[in-house]
């Protein structure tokens, strides 16, 4: 018998609570659901949605952060590596505790290996130059350079921080809402298998399989290929029944004697690469679940570019 398992993908999922809210629209009433009805899927739905939308939004904005913390990093690293060329004039070319107040502090000259480290030692020789002002080389190596660098460093850090902080927050939220969407819906499934029959058509309407119906993944249909750039095939296809992932299967006609599995993909299209320019490939795809594998889709023909 055909299980509703609920996708993991969240895609899939709001998918599939599309399908229930229009299942739940049509037959809410005349099948008699009471607790798990379309205002309250339409509520979670929307929760999550919005949940996952914020989440997404947060993280998009990370790499700009992060790149303005790599930039204002790597200034700091020039300004240490300049001011440590100029300070070795007065304090010699070797670490000694005169360099400690310049905030050279681990017996070494080295560059300081983390960026907390680095940021530290801005601000130690925004000191030591502003005490030290003979020993500047403006306008590279001053005291006020090494103030502005070190608030540069310090703010990127701070909003590369802060963003993350709210990013864990987002994902927590995001992570409980989806929770309580899987909830609301594997408890429709519940609840609409003590209200209709096994084999009652109505279970499509919510977009779920028929307990009824075979384990296996139905067989995937509406298969279309086009070709892209040289060597390269675009697979498209319907999703199938209980589909858990795909097999692309593919024949160059005149070369294989029989089809080979080439691509397994989760989503229901595919991107082929690398094929003979001019030759005729032949396509099939297969649905696949932990019970097997549907058998192969009509096959479709196209010539490689």
């Amino acid at each position: 018998m055909a299980s509703n398992r609920l996708p993991d993908q969240l895609d899939r999922l709001f998918t599939l609570c599309e399908d229930m809210e229009d299942g739940l629209a049509s037959y809410e009433t005349s099948v008699g659901i009471l607790q798990h009805t379309a205002a309250a899927m339409s509520a979670a739905h929307t929760a999550a949605v919005t949940a996952e939308a914020l989440y997404q939004s947060l993280r998009s904005g990370k790499p700009a952060l992060t790149t303005a913390q790599t930039v204002a990093d790597s200034n700091a690293k020039a300004f240490i590596a300049t001011s440590r060329g100029v300070l070795a004039n007065y304090l010699g070319s070797q670490w000694s505790e005169a360099w400690v107040a310049t905030g050279f502090v681990n017996g070494s000259l080295a560059m300081p290996a983390t960026v907390e480290e680095r940021q530290a030692l801005l601000f130690a020789q925004e000191n030591y130059f502003s005490a030290q002002a003979a020993q500047e080389a403006p306008p590279l190596v001053t005291a006020v350079r090494a103030l502005s660098l070190g608030n540069a460093l310090a703010g990127a850090r701070g909003a590369v921080n802060g963003l993350q902080v709210s990013i864990a927050a987002a994902k927590v939220a995001r992570d409980a809402a989806v929770a309580t969407l899987r909830k609301k819906m594997r408890g429709l499934i519940d609840e609409l298998g003590s209200l209709i029959a096994d084999d009652d058509a109505r279970w499509y309407a919510f977009g779920l399989n028929r307990p009824a119906d075979p384990q296996t993944p139905g067989i995937p249909d509406g298969l279309l290929v086009t070709p892209g750039t040289a060597g390269v095939l675009y697979i498209d296809w319907a999703d199938s029944r209980r589909a858990e992932h795909y097999r692309v299967w593919k024949k160059v006609v005149g070369v294989d004697t029989e089809f080979t599995a080439v691509e397994s993909v989760s989503d229901s299209d595919a991107t082929l690469t690398g094929l003979p320019s001019g030759a005729t490939v032949e396509i099939q795809i297969t649905a696949v679940n932990d019970a097997g594998e549907s058998v192969p889709s009509a096959t479709v023909s196209a010539v490689v570019a």
